[in-house]
């Protein structure tokens, strides 16, 4: 029955992952900006309404909030600044996060990572390697979206749950510590925010689901 109602969640979760990917994407222009965040504002509200009962969303709520003020250059420079002040000292990269510097061993166990479940999807970020903060969570945005599609989702269910603990969860949350030190704006503070904390929520919700389906009582 979880299994079942992971499949109606999924799609909803991959919306999420799929917004925070781009929040971590250097908006250049205005139109960047409207393109990565505002533009999925929407879809975003309504994924937050699906899911509200399950996820605790008061930084989401804040981070919507705050984007939706984003309209001119005044709002967006300092979350320009923001961002790369963040990238210099504490590059959002698992393989930096590990060793303090792109250790490329790391970079390819992601790549196998993704590679195992047929993604691909890494191709489009052409100019990020594939251990950087917004690819691993647009894998983990394409894994719930083949959830939803599959007929037995079990496997990528386990696939994010191997993912989250043995990848993200092991420096996204000392990323996010050290960088809230060097953000200054709001909304860079609620997206760091937001994101330690949807996906150490993710992760136990998808273990409770994977143990519940392996229960046979």
């Amino acid at each position: 029955m979880l299994l079942q109602l992971s499949k109606q969640t999924s799609f909803f979760r991959s919306i999420l992952y799929d917004f925070l990917s781009s929040v971590f994407i250097y908006p250049y222009r205005l139109s960047d900006f409207q393109e990565l965040v505002s533009s999925k504002l929407e879809a975003v509200e309504t994924a937050r309404r699906a899911l509200v009962k399950i996820y605790d969303f008061k930084h989401l709520d804040a981070l919507i909030g705050l984007a939706k003020r984003v309209d001119d250059y005044d709002d967006l420079t300092p979350i320009e600044v923001d961002l790369t002040r963040i990238d210099y000292a504490v590059p959002p990269f698992e393989g930096y996060l590990h060793t303090g510097y792109l250790d490329l061993s790391v970079e390819e166990a992601v790549k196998r990572f993704y590679a195992e479940y047929g993604a691909g999807f890494e191709r489009s970020f052409r100019d990020l390697r594939a251990d950087h903060i917004s690819v691993e969570l647009a894998f983990m945005s394409y894994l719930a979206f083949k959830e939803q599609e599959a007929e037995d989702p079990s496997r990528y269910l386990e696939g994010g749950s191997r993912f989250l603990t043995n990848h993200l969860l092991t420096w996204v949350p000392v990323f996010v510590r050290r960088a809230l030190k060097h953000a200054s704006t709001e909304y860079v503070r609620e997206a760091l925010l937001f994101t330690r904390e949807f996906l150490r929520q993710d992760r136990d919700i998808i273990e409770i689901i994977m143990s519940e389906d392996e229960d046979p009582r």
